[in-house]
């Protein structure tokens, strides 16, 4: 990671959480009950198996080729050690037990997913909805060798790995699918791309749907993407926890953004 990008996040995460609320003076019952019960419903879900391979990816010294990295990872060095990688690419526990909560209160049928990574995080968003489909996006070839290994290795079914760009296969996989509820981006940061896919990904998505962006702050062009996002007429909540951002439609709702801490 740049100095400057650094110095950015740093600068970023501490106006955050010197200005964030918390559910006092929260006077919208919708994200009032969403932050009580789901965002500070801290420690579930929690799967053991995945967790392992985690750690075991964050101790692994073997190399792997970083093939076709996005902006959002940290390391772009052709080969590397599988802990740098995953370090850098996997969402913590923390903060992907609240992305599954997030998705399961929404009770999706299809889930989108952009950046597979190793899995891990898509793993547990299966575990946690067994009743949908996973669609997960990853353009890296030795992730995706990982990431398939590690279903077939814990029996998970559901989920339906796209390879290949998603430039070119985003577009032509929603087009076969139904009306879909949620999605998660994890894929390319910067801002064109992170407009085009979630611009994409909003054209197919119901009434009362949510896209949840990842790395909001990664740099000062993902965070002007997430406000552009934001300022869309059908987008009536906006919900900023610093690692991620929630995006919601909901009918009659007034449009409102707030800013909280996890």
């Amino acid at each position: 990671m740049k100095i400057q990008q650094l110095l950015y996040r740093s600068w970023e995460f501490l106006k955050h959480y010197t200005f964030a609320g918390n559910e006092h003076g929260l006077h919208s019952p919708f994200v009032f009950g969403l932050y009580k019960r789901i965002i500070q419903n801290h420690g579930v879900p929690s799967y053991e198996d995945i967790d392992h391979y985690y750690y075991e990816l964050l101790e692994d010294n073997h190399m792997i080729t970083n093939e076709n990295p996005g902006a959002g990872t940290t390391h772009h060095a052709v080969d590397l050690k599988i802990k740098q990688l995953a370090g850098g690419s996997i969402k913590n526990l923390p903060w992907r037990q609240l992305i599954c909560r997030l998705l399961h209160e929404r009770d999706p049928k299809v889930v989108i997913e952009l950046g597979t990574s190793f899995g891990v995080t898509t793993a547990y968003i299966a575990q946690t909805l067994p009743d949908a489909i996973i669609y997960t996006f990853e353009a890296n070839p030795s992730l995706i060798r990982y990431a398939k290994e590690l279903w077939k290795e814990l029996g998970i079914k559901n989920i339906v790995m796209v390879e290949g760009d998603i430039d070119t296969t985003l577009e032509n996989v929603l087009l076969q699918l139904p009306q879909i509820d949620a999605a998660y981006m994890d894929a390319n940061h910067r801002f064109e791309p992170t407009i085009r896919y979630a611009s994409t990904l909003l054209d197919r998505m119901s009434d009362t749907c949510l896209l949840i962006v990842d790395d909001i702050y990664w740099s000062s062009e993902m965070t002007q993407a997430w406000e552009k996002l934001c300022k869309r007429n059908d987008i009536d909540v906006s919900i900023d926890l610093w690692q991620i951002g929630l995006l919601y439609r909901r009918e009659g709702q007034v449009k409102e953004s707030f800013k909280l801490k996890y």
